[in-house]
């Protein structure tokens, strides 16, 4: 027998013993699992961030990365595919083997708003699974530090009284930056020009610059920028103030009573990636979050952190579609 034909006889044992193997495990009702679940992870892991590197969702998903790794026993690498508003990192992560080795460090946005207004690659109900709700994030409206206001009254009276509309930048077109300014022009009856950035880092540079207005920032990063003079706070989104600068009134204390904007940063997986596995990076990012040089670093920026089960996830997205569809309703936003 050649050498060829010996090694095909021995693929077509192997094949036809590993068959009678599995009818044998089928029979006896053992569990079937394939190897890459038992040992899971067994190499690095892919946190994919829809926003250039420097801004909030980046800076959140690099302190959730690193303690995600001491947890897991294996590298979790951040890699940053900006653009679209997220949709571009969205999508690839929607797109990925549903093996737990890729992820999606999402927000609102991709996830809610922008399918609602654009035509998107992805399904955010079908296609991706929740994993973990991180953290929310108030915004703080923020101005150049060249504008003649100091308040929210003063800005809105500015606005009104301008022949020259005011801009404000935001990491994306449909991020809830973006639509939590124009809430805010529809609350204060004032006409804003919202300028689109493929990320905070960038839309930052450029009210720092004076080429922007104003800003819905994150509250992650602000107080340093405020305490420095190089942007002036008027008012936080949230109905609450932030413990980090608790002299910054909330926009409904400033007058309109009732307005309340965060934005949600969650982790999802590509749908069909077996239960065990999310279950596993779900325990893991909770641990991750606990820990008190994560919880610290995320509390000191303002945000608030919520490590909930991956069902409790789905639910807080069903209610987000909900309002958020109202607001986009109410804005007069249209699918193109």
């Amino acid at each position: 027998m050649s050498v060829k034909k010996a090694r095909n006889a021995m693929s077509t044992g192997r094949y036809f013993a590993d068959i009678r193997a599995l009818v044998w495990m089928v029979l006896l009702g053992l569990p079937i699992q394939p190897a890459w679940s038992q040992e899971f992870p067994a190499r690095p892991i892919r946190l994919v961030v829809g926003f250039a590197p420097g801004g909030s969702t980046d800076i959140v998903a690099r302190i959730v990365a690193r303690e995600m790794s001491a947890q897991l026993g294996q590298q979790v690498i951040v890699e940053n595919r900006s653009g679209a508003s997220a949709a571009i990192a969205t999508d690839l992560v929607s797109k990925a083997a549903p093996d737990g080795y890729t992820l999606c460090f999402c927000t609102l946005g991709a996830m809610v708003i922008l399918p609602m207004i654009e035509k998107v690659p992805y399904n955010p109900d079908k296609d991706l699974a929740p994993v973990i709700h991180v953290v929310n994030q108030p915004f703080v409206v923020v101005v150049r530090s060249t504008l003649n206001v100091n308040s929210l009254k003063d800005f809105v009276a500015l606005a009104k009284s301008s022949p020259v509309k005011i801009t404000f930048g935001s990491p994306g077109t449909a991020t809830p930056s973006h639509l939590t300014g124009e809430l805010l022009a529809v609350a204060t009856g004032t006409q804003l020009t919202h300028v689109p950035y493929k990320g905070d880092a960038p839309a930052i540079q450029d009210l720092l610059g004076g080429h922007v207005d104003a800003m819905m920032l994150s509250a992650i990063g602000v107080k340093p920028l405020v305490d420095s003079g190089r942007v002036k706070a008027l008012a936080v989104s949230s109905l609450t103030r932030l413990n980090v600068m608790p002299e910054l009134p909330t926009i409904a204390e400033s007058g309109y009573p009732g307005f309340q904007t965060n934005n949600l940063q969650a982790i999802f997986a590509p749908t069909g990636t077996p239960a065990r596995v999310v279950n596993k990076l779900n325990v893991a990012v909770a641990a991750a979050l606990q820990t008190p040089e994560a919880a610290e670093k995320i509390a000191g920026q303002g945000l608030v952190i919520v490590a909930d089960s991956p069902s409790s996830l789905a639910k807080t997205m069903r209610d987000e579609k909900v309002r958020w569809g109202n607001v986009v309703k109410q804005l007069k936003l249209k699918n193109q």
